[in-house]
């Protein structure tokens, strides 16, 4: 018989090893956030000036939040729609299960990818001299761009490739919630007469609403956090057009700045929006349940 602390004590060495994991850098940047701390000097403290900065006089700061914020909108969003709507084209077509195995086998590569892999190959697949991609625009007339390079293209870039990339995972998502749907609400409704947009609306995507906001949650959460793909396409460029958070925090703390205070408070307020808008996906979550 397993005694009730035996539990504990087999489950502890994780939960230590955890928490001084997420804690102890979390605590140390809170600490750092409020001290004028460059690398290798003493630190100085000057309480929430930090703050005041980063809220009030950091334009930099500010077009990082924003660029982050329209691109995880607009890759979060496409995602799930290319996702839904092809988990949504496979489960309605009578396809033999070895076909529609290949089929899943085929759209799922991408998510094998390393993000910095799908980083370097998509920016060499759109090199202005010698990618294969701007040679076919080319052909068709749009001419040789470096799509990477030029600032009102950078952005459709890198969000080609978080969609390209994220969009297996939430086709797999889907389509395992279509999957596991009950079969009495639909056969309910085609008695009814519902067929098409109505069958959709009004029985399918109630039922995988809650699913959609995992997802859209989960997704949001990670475009947000952004860093690889964008260091190995764009280094943020050009200029700070594709810079997102957490490649300035980077640059802040270790890479140019060496402010470890400034970019610890930077962190903590990237940690607080999130916290927001985690806790906004719950509230909907729980309505969408019932809860």
């Amino acid at each position: 018989m397993i005694g009730k602390n035996t539990k504990v004590v087999l489950v502890a060495p994780a939960v230590i090893y955890l928490a001084a994991l997420l804690l102890f850098p979390g605590l140390f940047n809170l600490y750092a956030a409020f001290y004028r701390w460059p690398l290798g000097l003493s630190p100085h403290f000057i309480g929430f000036y930090n703050f005041y900065r980063a809220l009030l006089l950091d334009d930099r700061l500010h077009h990082a939040f924003a660029f982050t914020a329209l691109y995880s909108a607009v890759s979060v969003s496409v995602e799930i729609l290319l996702g839904l709507g092809l988990a949504l084209l496979l489960y309605s077509m009578p396809l033999n299960p070895k076909v529609s195995y290949t089929i899943r086998l085929l759209l799922v590569i991408p998510f094998m990818v390393a993000p910095i892999t799908a980083g370097y190959m998509w920016r060499m697949l759109f090199h202005g001299s010698y990618g294969p991609l701007t040679y076919l625009m080319s052909l068709i007339g749009l001419g040789r761009v470096d799509i990477y390079s030029h600032p009102k293209l950078a952005f459709w870039g890198v969000v080609i490739i978080d969609v390209w990339q994220w969009t297996p995972f939430t086709f797999l998502v889907f389509y395992s919630g279509l999957n596991s749907l009950p079969s009495e609400p639909f056969e309910a409704a085609l008695v009814d007469g519902a067929r098409g947009w109505n069958l959709f609306k009004y029985v399918t995507f109630p039922l995988l609403e809650p699913l959609v906001l995992v997802v859209a949650l989960l997704r949001v959460i990670d475009a947000f956090k952004v860093f690889d793909t964008i260091y190995i396409s764009t280094g943020g460029g050009p200029g700070i057009c594709t810079e997102s958070i957490s490649l300035y925090i980077y640059e802040k703390g270790l890479h140019g700045g060496f402010e470890l205070g400034y970019s610890g408070c930077i962190a903590w307020l990237f940690f607080l929006v999130m916290f927001f808008i985690t806790t906004v996906f719950l509230i909907a979550f729980r309505r969408v349940i019932r809860i």
